[in-house]
This record gives structure tokens, C-alpha cells and sequence, in this order.
């Protein structure tokens, strides 16, 4: 009986709690609520004053207490103006985007994506961000991925705007630096494709046989790299026949073939000193008729005057190679001569 009782009056006292909790949870809700908004109207005089620091401040206790309302939204936008006059490059990057996926139509969209925009050249140009995203970690590491990720986001955002111009041309730049030679050529591509009389495409052209001519330095078995700084000449040329810079771009195609002629005369040299003039000739005979206009095709000339002139008739290269037979060459001549140049 006893029991009974006192479960009853339990019972009792519960029920009459609840509305009291209830009461309490919204008054609490209506404390945050005000204490927030006092924080968010300190942020934006903050913000006015330059204080960056303290807008930081007042900002994010805004968007970790009350992210769902309107002005907690709009308060990561201003979190982020704050981050990145702080040069917290990183964390202002982070609050950009979650105020533009915190709600569908943002009002400060173009704005947002302005900033995210600049945070992305500062970046490539070489700011630092701390190590694993930390404020408390320093400034070490860089920041090239999160700017290829800024200027895709940009494209993605506004793809027929200056912006996304200028970001395709910039992560063209960034991935030609991290030697993503087929990933450079492509955004330079699609500038031009996209934007086919901006005046960066100009740079576009210009830049796709400089992205080529380092490749060739990495890639030097990749013969395919002249038929297509030669394509892309012919494009350029097609599409901006009165442009003067058009020679600049045949000069970075004749300075590939350039690298491969020298690989020729190299390797040339090399039999040469294994006194192995047979291959020699070859490889200089190679140099010549392969790349012609170039300065390598003329010191390939030189060599085999010394070793073996009749070599120079390049028809009649067999007769060369059948008097080369049992021939002692003597290589003193070219002792004082350094190849590795």
C-alpha cells in the first residue's frame, strides 16, 4: 500500500514538472536567442571599426550558438570577411562555405565567391595555412590543393562570368607549378573553349607549348609532345592570325625540338667516348634529319666532320656505315670538346 502511494506522488510530481521544463527550455531558447543577437550587432560594429579580431570573436559565438536563424546564416559570411583579414586563409575558406551551403539562395552569394576567389590567389601566390587546419598549429603547409579546389569551386559557380576566366587560367598556372602538365593543358584548353576571344586566351595559347616544352624535359621518350605544340601553334594562328606573340609560341616549339635533338646529340656523344663511332653517327645523323633547324643539328654537323665526313651525305648513310668498317677513329680531336653542356 505504502508503495503504491509513493509511486503515485512520483508520478504526480513528474507530470507537474513538465510544463515547468517546458517553460524553462523556451525561456533558455529566448536567453541564447538575445544573447546572440547582442554578440551579432558587437560583430558588426566590429566589423565597421576594422576590429577584425573581435568580429572574428563575436561572429563565431553567433554561429555556434544559433547557425539555424537568419542572422546566424548570414553571420558566416561575416565570420569569413573577418577570417580573411586576419589572414586566417583556411578557416575563412570554411566559413564561406558553410554560408553558402547553409541555405539554397544566400544573398551574398557573388560575394562570397569574390572572397573565396582571393583566398585562392593568395594561396597559390604562397600564403601559408597551419598545419592540419589548427589554429593553434603555425603557418607551415601549403596551401596549392585548397586553391585548385577554390578555383573548381568557382567554375563550377559561375562558369560564363570574368571569374571563372581567370580562375580556369589560374588553376592552369597552379597545376603547370605542381608539374600536372595534362591537368594545366586542359584548363588552358577549356579557357579557350569556353572563352575563345578573351584576352586570356591569348596567354592560354602561349602558356599550352611553355606547359609542353617543360614536359618535354620530364618526358623525353613522349614524341608526341611536338605534333602538339605544332597543333596548338596552328590553332593559335588560326584564331588570332594578327597576334605578334605567335612567334613566341613557334619559339617554345622549335626550343622542344630543341630538347630532343640535344638527347640525340648526347647520346651520340656518349658512343663516341665508348669509342663506338658506328652508333655515333647514327644518333648524330638522327639529330639532323629529325630536327634540322635547330643549333643541335649543327653541332651534330661538327662531330661528324670529325669522325666521319662522308657521313654528312645523309642518302647515302649506308656507304657511310661500310666505310666506318674496321676504321680506327681517332677521338684526340675531341677531348678538349665537353659534352655535357
Amino acid at each position: 500500500m505504502i508503495k503504491k502511494v509513493v509511486g503515485v506522488t512520483l508520478a504526480l510530481a513528474m507530470l507537474a514538472a513538465l510544463p515547468l521544463s517546458a517553460a524553462a527550455q523556451l525561456r533558455s531558447k529566448r536567453e541564447t536567442e538575445t544573447y546572440t543577437k547582442e554578440h551579432y550587432c558587437l560583430g558588426v560594429q566590429a566589423m565597421n571599426a576594422c576590429n577584425w579580431k573581435a568580429a572574428a570573436y563575436h561572429f563565431g559565438t553567433v554561429t555556434r550558438n544559433c547557425p539555424e536563424l537568419d542572422y546566424g546564416q548570414d553571420a558566416f559570411y561575416f565570420l569569413g570577411i573577418s577570417f580573411f583579414y586576419l589572414e586566417e586563409l583556411e578557416c575563412a575558406n570554411n566559413a564561406f562555405n558553410q554560408y553558402l551551403t547553409c541555405q539554397n539562395n544566400p544573398e551574398y552569394f557573388n560575394e562570397a565567391i569574390e572572397y573565396k576567389f582571393r583566398i585562392g590567389q593568395l594561396l597559390a601566390s604562397g600564403y601559408k595555412v597551419r598545419v592540419l587546419g589548427t589554429r593553434s598549429l603555425p603557418k607551415w603547409s601549403e596551401g596549392l590543393g585548397i586553391a585548385l579546389e577554390i578555383y573548381d569551386e568557382v567554375i563550377a559557380a559561375l562558369p560564363n562570368q570574368e571569374i571563372a576566366t581567370q580562375a580556369l587560367y589560374l588553376k592552369g598556372n597552379v597545376l603547370w607549378r605542381t608539374k600536372d602538365f595534362r591537368g594545366s593543358v586542359e584548363a588552358y584548353q577549356t579557357l579557350i573553349k569556353r572563352f575563345p576571344k578573351h584576352e586570356l586566351a591569348v596567354e592560354s595559347y602561349l602558356h599550352i607549348n611553355k606547359v609542353y616544352l617543360c614536359q618535354s624535359f620530364y618526358e623525353f621518350q613522349n614524341p608526341d609532345l611536338i605534333a602538339l605544340g605544332e597543333i596548338n601553334v596552328r590553332r593559335f594562328r588560326k584564331d588570332f592570325p594578327l597576334e605578334e606573340r605567335i612567334q613566341e609560341a613557334e619559339k617554345d616549339l622549335l626550343n622542344i625540338k630543341e630538347v630532343y635533338a640535344r638527347g640525340l646529340y648526347d647520346i651520340g656523344c656518349f658512343y663516341e667516348r665508348k669509342k663506338k663511332p658506328h652508333a655515333a653517327v647514327l644518333y648524330y645523323q638522327n639529330a639532323i634529319l629529325q630536327f634540322p633547324e635547330t643549333c643541335t643539328a649543327s653541332m651534330a654537323e661538327a662531330r661528324l666532320r670529325c669522325i666521319c665526313p662522308s657521313a654528312l651525305d645523309l642518302e647515302c648513310y649506308r656507304f657511310a656505315m661500310d666505310e666506318l668498317e674496321g676504321l680506327e677513329i681517332d677521338l684526340s680531336e675531341t677531348a678538349n670538346i665537353d659534352f655535357e653542356d
